[in-house]
């Protein structure tokens, strides 16, 4: 009997709108050290130092399962630019680099709003996030601000427990937080390297969203993929019942 429902954040709860949030940091960052009196660095060379930032953030995601957040990823781009603000124009830049995610106002998923309040009456519901440059604090808030966080009975953060999906640390804290079984729980994610991989490895059943979008990494295979929440729970039902 599924008792509890665990849901990753982004493209899972929210979009995440890259390309859109992007282009805010790398804006942000241009006119910040402009004011800084680095005015000589062009699109194109904060641009670089930008990817080459995400590179490491990714290597240390996926060989060390962590996240660091905006303050590590700030001094990364600030050292690869070799610029150095001060520390008032540095704090004033990470601020700046947490709220970006959220500046582009991610939509809840289709589904969700009514979806959620349905589903709390008969599980416990929890989030499991790998956080990027917006803290748990913060994506908290937006939960919140869009009506959906008192639906939920706990929440995960890696930026906060210190590692990232697939450690198990991030689903067996989540479970214990929700009082389950992991047998009696199952995952929502759309990552098959960190949410599948990673709720399997604890014995969760999973399930693979691909409404946003379809990865197909060949990382593991979940135990079952809806693209849209309008699947969701006629595949709960017949879990329950076998």
């Amino acid at each position: 009997m599924i008792r509890a429902i665990t849901f990753d954040f982004w493209n899972t709860l929210f979009v995440a709108e890259f390309r859109a949030s992007g282009q805010v940091r790398q804006q942000w960052i241009k006119q910040a050290l402009q004011q800084a009196g680095y005015i000589e660095l062009t699109d194109a060379r904060i641009e670089q130092a930008i990817h080459r930032t995400w590179k490491e953030w990714d290597r240390v995601w996926e060989q060390e399962h962590r996240t660091f957040g905006a303050a590590h990823w700030v001094s990364l781009v600030l050292a690869d630019l070799s610029v150095s603000p001060t520390q008032a124009e540095r704090d004033r830049l990470i601020q700046a680099m947490e709220r970006s995610g959220l500046e582009v106002k991610p939509p809840l998923i289709d589904g969700l709003d009514t979806l959620l309040p349905r589903l709390a009456q008969r599980y416990r519901l929890g989030v499991i996030c790998d956080t990027g440059l917006a803290p748990g604090w913060m994506l908290r808030q937006w939960m919140e601000a869009q009506g959906i966080l008192r639906h939920f009975s706990h929440l995960t953060f890696s930026d906060e427990l210190g590692v990232s999906k697939p450690h198990p640390d991030m689903f067996l804290t989540t479970l214990a937080g929700l009082g389950v079984p992991p047998e009696a729980a199952v995952h929502i994610g759309d990552y098959p390297r960190t949410d599948i991989a990673g709720a399997q490895g604890v014995g969760m059943r999973t399930i693979r969203f691909a409404g946003v979008f379809d990865w197909e990494d060949g990382a593991a295979h979940a135990d079952a993929k809806i693209t849209s929440y309008r699947e969701l729970e006629p595949l709960l039902a017949k879990w329950t019942v076998q």
